[in-house]
């Protein structure tokens, strides 16, 4: 019935973040894969503005149809056409047109549907309703049918519009029923008319907003079966692209529906796999197991899907995943050619997970990748692949999987938030990786490592960074091949000079003199200058690898992270009085800048103490410039 379209997942390494799975609603679309039998296209993404939406469709249905009317003259043609084009948006409110005695009967009556619609259009309802029911009564076939199809869609709105809230609510409380009936008497009239006419297609998909409003639930749910299972119907009308959200709203939100409401499978399916689950919604119920197995004789022909509801029940409700697991004893991880196969496969191999099963579930994801037919598929089981290995630790697995991995951010994922050291030393030295994953993996190694003060590993890693490695600017990047790579220009830093005395090498000589002075409390000030002008709040900027994630806490890299704010407080306590120490405590001051938020990684301190350093450098450094620009603390 339905093609689904997923957005393109992105294909640059090191600023991927999505793939194809998992999705978000917005990013997949749907498509018809047989075509509804619509006459007139009528756009319904709106509840409130049904009206407007077959203005375009309708005028090149009307102007066709009056260039091949041989009762109109010409010159009334082109006055017919020529006031139609004029009608084309609902934004505006249209005059009706003057039908001239002078004109041919056809074109008169022509220029009263006009009218209508106008009227129609104008959100006028009475108006319009008034002159297609006369136009239902002329000669002219084509006038005749499509006047008492509008009918339909004029009644419809009139007594939608007594339900409609200010915000376009509805209250279905408020709805008059008279208007409504006479709204099922129009489009019971059409269907006795015109069984097999031009709009019936669309007359149906009315009759489906018809009995939303009249609140006929069981009724309207036949409605959505009967065009499910006969998309070769000429009344079939379902838009693939709106039909998701139509059901939703309209069927599975309504507070009215109850499983005792529903017999179809694919309906009480839906249903159960919403109330299957958690929720924090106001009165919400999830379904008991009773309830659910009620149901058992509406899925007699479905015992494979009735199987996967009560898996669902076992696991998610009654978080009895070791009963569930029995249920899908016969899921073959090698065969699913349905959905439901396929969901069946990823709910078992997720039970074989949380059971603690973790060879069995490897094994389990890797015969579903072997079988997959799809890159929705492979991208499905590759996540669920690299996360049960990880969780074991298996990383040597996972770097003979990586060079096949088809997810960008998958393997950006893995290498920057679960590869150890020397997995990342792998994959840089490696030769079956390719250079954004050798990029990634060098920027990581340089990051976590000096994050982590682990000085001799950087100094190491160092020296593979390429000769080019300050074009890496990322997005900053004046050529193009290094705009999507690893920023790795962070770790080319010259130095800076802050004061006569005060000066500080590049970054290999202030890592280099740390792996033999760590404590050296000069060269961990320069470290700090160094992560405070290379335009991060910390060496390990917050974020950095939160687009796609394991969902496993990092424990690659280990120890004392570096932070400037402890450089600084230490110079305070234990630095003799200079420059090195008046500028400590402008930076101190200057962490809390201009916000009061602390943002040099370090334990925030009172404000009392901020004071304390304040008044210390306007007290002991007046003449600094540091102090002289300082005109308050934070």
């Amino acid at each position: 019935m339905a093609k689904i379209k997923f957005a393109d997942a992105d294909s640059k390494l090191w600023t991927a973040v999505y793939g194809p799975t998992p999705f978000e609603v917005g990013t997949i679309s749907l498509e018809n894969n047989i075509p509804n039998q619509r006459k007139i296209k009528v756009t319904d993404n709106s509840f409130s503005d049904e009206h407007c939406g077959s203005i375009s469709s309708g005028a090149a249905q009307f102007i066709q149809q009056v260039q091949n009317n041989k009762n109109i003259p010409a010159n009334e043609k082109t006055i017919l056409i020529n006031e139609r084009k004029k009608l084309n948006n609902c934004d505006s409110k249209f005059d009706l047109i003057t039908v001239q005695p002078s004109w041919t009967k056809t074109t008169q009556q022509y220029a009263s549907y006009l009218n209508a619609n106008i009227a129609f259009y104008n959100t006028n309802f009475s108006t319009a309703t008034k002159i297609y029911t006369v136009l239902s009564q002329v000669e002219d076939p084509w006038i005749k049918e499509t006047a008492q199809y509008m009918l339909i869609r004029s009644s419809l709105n009139t007594a939608y519009i007594t339900g409609r809230g200010e915000y376009g609510d509805i209250d279905f409380k408020k709805i008059n029923q008279n208007l409504l009936n006479e709204f099922f008497n129009h489009i019971t009239a059409y269907f006795k008319l015109y069984p097999n006419g031009q709009y019936i297609a669309s007359a149906r998909g009315f009759l489906r907003r018809g009995l939303w409003l009249a609140n006929k639930l069981e009724l309207l749910v036949n409605e959505y079966v009967l065009q499910i299972n006969n998309p070769k119907s000429p009344v079939y009308n379902l838009e693939m692209g709106n039909i998701a959200y139509e059901i939703d709203q309209k069927v599975l939100l309504n507070p009215a529906l109850t499983a005792n409401k529903l017999s179809d499978p694919f309906f009480l399916t839906l249903y159960d796999l919403m109330n299957i689950r958690a929720s924090d919604r106001d009165g919400y119920q999830p379904i008991t197991w009773s309830q659910l197995n009620a149901q058992k004789d509406h899925f007699k022909k479905n015992p494979e899907l009735f199987q996967y509801l009560l898996a669902n029940h076992l696991y998610f409700i009654q978080k009895n995943p070791n009963e569930a697991l029995k249920l899908l004893n016969q899921v073959d991880p090698s065969h699913f050619n349905t959905y439901l196969q396929l969901s069946s496969v990823y709910l078992k191999g997720n039970l074989l997970e949380v059971t603690n099963q973790l060879p069995a579930a490897e094994q389990f994801w890797k015969t579903a990748l072997s079988q997959a037919k799809t890159a929705t598929q492979s991208s499905l089981f590759e996540n669920q692949l690299i996360y049960i290995l990880s969780v074991q630790n298996k990383q040597n697995e996972v770097l003979n999987l990586l060079p096949k991995i088809k997810q960008a951010n998958l393997q950006k994922a893995w290498i920057s938030q679960i590869a150890d050291a020397n997995s990342l030393e792998k994959i840089i030295n490696g030769q079956t990786f390719n250079s954004a994953q050798k990029n990634a993996a060098l920027y990581v190694l340089l990051n976590q490592s000096l994050t982590y003060q682990d000085y001799s590993l950087f100094n190491k890693a160092q020296n593979w960074l390429p000769k080019d490695a300050n074009l890496y600017k990322a997005d900053q990047s004046n050529a193009e091949k290094y705009k999507d790579a690893a920023p790795l220009s962070r770790f080319v830093w010259n130095g800076t000079q802050i004061s006569t005395q005060i000066k500080c090498p590049n970054l290999a000589t202030i890592t280099a003199n740390l792996q033999q002075q760590p404590k050296d409390l000069n060269t961990q000030l320069c470290l700090g200058e160094y992560a405070r002008n290379v335009g991060i709040y910390s060496i390990d900027p917050a974020g950095s690898y939160t687009e796609a994630s394991f969902s496993i806490k990092k424990t690659a890299f280990h120890g004392t992270t570096f932070a400037r704010g402890n450089t600084y407080k230490n110079i305070i306590k234990s630095m003799p009085n200079g420059e090195l120490k008046a500028y400590a405590l402008y930076r101190a001051i200057q962490c809390y800048a201009p916000s009061g938020a602390n943002d040099c990684q370090d334990e925030d301190v009172a404000k009392s103490v901020r004071k304390q350093w304040f008044d210390q450098i306007r007290r002991d450094y007046p003449n600094t410039s540091w102090a002289k620009s300082l005109k308050y603390y934070w």
